[in-house]
């Protein structure tokens, strides 16, 4: 992997659990962007029958190894149910690739997901300002 840190323009992640939910996450800054705050965040949350539960805010924090790679996240969703607690989660890295493109380095990570006791597999993708 490439050492390219430029500044995330987009972090995308896309989880299929074991039971059948899904859960999509989606943060973009604008171009030139603060800090985490400023992003336009969407997180989808399916259960297995294909019903949704509604995110008001999603939480992302994510840790990082010396080559700029995504090793380690963890999540906190808050929705209207579960008695005012958010359902918690995180993941691990299985293996990265990294696909430049036009003015910036898609950086994809393959993670191990568990959210609440649910496990699953799915992606993390970083999308960085770069050649």
């Amino acid at each position: 992997m490439s050492e390219n840190r430029g500044q995330v323009m987009r972090r995308s992640i896309g989880i299929v659990f074991d039971d059948g939910g899904l859960l999509a996450l989606s943060a973009e800054r604008a171009p030139g962007g603060g800090e985490h705050a400023e992003e336009r965040l969407m997180t989808v949350l399916r259960q297995p029958d294909g019903s949704s539960i509604e995110v008001s805010e999603t939480l992302l924090s994510t840790e990082y190894g010396p080559d700029g790679v995504q090793r380690r996240a963890t999540l906190e969703l808050w929705t209207d149910g579960e008695g005012g607690q958010p359902l918690r989660g995180g993941g691990t890295l299985i293996g990265a690739t990294e696909a430049p493109r036009q003015g910036a380095v898609a950086a994809v990570a393959f993670f191990r997901w568990a959210l609440e006791g649910r496990a699953g597999l799915g992606h993390y993708e970083l999308v960085r300002e770069g050649a």
